[in-house]
């Protein structure tokens, strides 16, 4: 017995003699390489300073025999900007690294792009060199796009001051714009906001992007899945606050989308114009899209969509709606609010009470309300006041709503049905166009009254309404 375990230690000592020298063995052949997950890897633009995602590709030896790897290193020698976690270790060149048989190597890849102080993005590109001990060389392209960046942190406009359409901005935590100060944001103009970035403005603020969109959005330029960019996630940032002392706000062509919320304006009077919104998109908020209280808000010729919260809350004021499409399709979650929901009094969250605010008025004309549920607009009034004040009229619109019982005179040339009879809902990739298909039902229903068309000839991308046969909501169908 003892014999025979003699002899199995010694072929198991002979087997891991064999194998051990078999593994030191690697191939110089010319004929054996590497191969790759992908040959080239490309970035979307990247902010200068700030560092990108991080990107992956394997490196494989589909081949029988081992391979050693003389150097791997950037073919700029490591002065692009793009970075290399080979395998688990971080560097710009490595050198003899073993790669056997039938086995592969993960890497990954970063870039952080000095500031090019250029006002469009700057293409970087490099290359990383694999260079085997057969003498033979293979590549994996890199390829970005820098973009230099204006960065506010925490920053107070405390006199009249303008963004320009030059550079982009970048804003970390709060933008504040103080009492008095005006903030003029011009035409094409791009503010991006990181996660915990937002706009409190105590003053005013006017974009108007007539000559070119003006957009506010986050931070995040890269992609969750190949087709998915996070550019179209909400709660991408947080939003755009109009307090108290803010009156006189004009946003005119302006893309605001993929917030946490989008415009949250609070007034006590209506004695001043809080905000006039026109030609504009909201658009993917984690809450409501546009809430007002206590406001008076002229909105035109503007998208409202696809809100976790409302895509319209209003709390009292004075509101008007021209010309508009609140559309009700949010993606994320089942118990998403409503398209428009409206009242005169709220539990005010600081103290429990029930806060009382007329609702002078809340003027409704040739726009199209609409959503996923049977009933897109909800109002709830409050009745157990003296005389309470709760007006609404809606004229002309295609308005996604069974009409309570004593409200049908609320409802002017209305057709009250709900619609999905737009160009674009694609649910899987999360794009949404809210033209209207040629059969949708908001054709052609539309009034030219009080000279509704001679203030919007043209839609919210400039098409031409054609005042025979008005469509409602912000598109005209073409």
């Amino acid at each position: 017995m003892k014999q025979f375990t003699h002899y199995i230690l010694l072929g198991l000592l002979a087997f891991c003699t064999v194998a051990c020298e078999k593994d030191d063995k690697f191939t110089t052949s010319r004929d054996a390489v590497l191969t790759f997950s992908a040959d080239t890897l490309q970035f979307d633009t990247v902010f200068t300073t700030i560092g990108s995602s991080t990107k992956r590709f394997t490196v494989y030896n589909e081949n029988k025999e081992n391979l050693r790897i003389a150097n791997v290193a950037f073919a700029s020698g490591g002065t692009s900007g793009f970075r290399l976690n080979l395998d688990g270790q971080y560097g710009t060149s490595f050198n003899n690294v073993e790669l056997l048989g039938s086995d592969s190597l993960f890497c990954f890849v970063e870039v952080t792009v000095n500031p090019q102080d250029k006002d469009k993005p700057v293409f970087i590109n490099d290359q990383i060199m694999f260079t085997l001990e057969s003498g033979m060389r293979q590549v994996v392209t890199l390829l970005a796009y820098g973009q230099d960046v204006i960065i506010l942190r925490d920053h107070k406009v405390t006199a009249d001051a303008t963004f320009t359409a030059q550079r982009p901005y970048l804003i970390y935590r709060t933008l504040t714009i103080e009492s008095g100060a005006t903030l003029t944001i011009e035409p094409g103009a791009s503010i991006y906001f990181h996660a915990d970035g937002n706009i409190h403005c105590q003053g005013t603020i006017h974009a108007d992007g007539t000559q070119g969109t003006i957009t506010l959005r986050g931070d995040r330029l890269d992609r969750m899945f190949a087709y998915l960019p996070y550019d179209r996630l909400d709660n991408q940032w947080l939003g755009i606050t109009l307090a108290e002392s803010s009156h006189d706000n004009y946003f005119n062509n302006v893309d605001i989308h993929s917030g946490n919320y989008g415009i949250v304006a609070y007034d006590t009077s209506t004695a001043q114009t809080k905000l006039t919104l026109h030609n504009s998109v909201i658009h993917n908020m984690g809450g409501n899209g546009l809430q007002v209280t206590g406001c008076k808000a002229r909105i035109s010729n503007t998208q409202i969509s696809n809100c976790r919260g409302n895509c319209v809350d209003i709390l009292g004021g004075d509101n008007s709606f021209e010309f508009c499409t609140i559309a009700q399709f949010c993606p994320w979650v089942s118990e998403r609010g409503k398209a428009l929901y409206f009242t005169n009094a709220r539990t005010d969250v600081n103290n429990g009470n029930l806060q009382y605010v007329p609702l002078d008025a809340l003027n409704i004309t040739n726009s199209l309300i609409a959503g996923y549920a049977s009933d897109e607009i909800v109002w709830s009034p409050v009745e157990n006041y003296t005389n309470p004040v709760f007006n609404f009229r809606f004229t002309n619109c295609l308005a996604g709503t069974a009409i309570s019982p004593g409200y049908e005179g609320c409802f002017i040339n209305c057709v009250c049905q709900n619609t999905d009879a737009f160009r674009n809902l694609d649910t899987k990739n999360f794009i949404y166009d809210f033209r209207p298909t040629e059969s949708s039902p908001a054709r052609g229903i539309g009034t030219s009254a009080d000279g509704i068309l001679d203030r919007y000839p043209t839609d919210r991308l400039g098409v031409q309404r054609n005042p025979n046969f008005i469509d409602v909501g912000c598109y005209q169908f073409q």
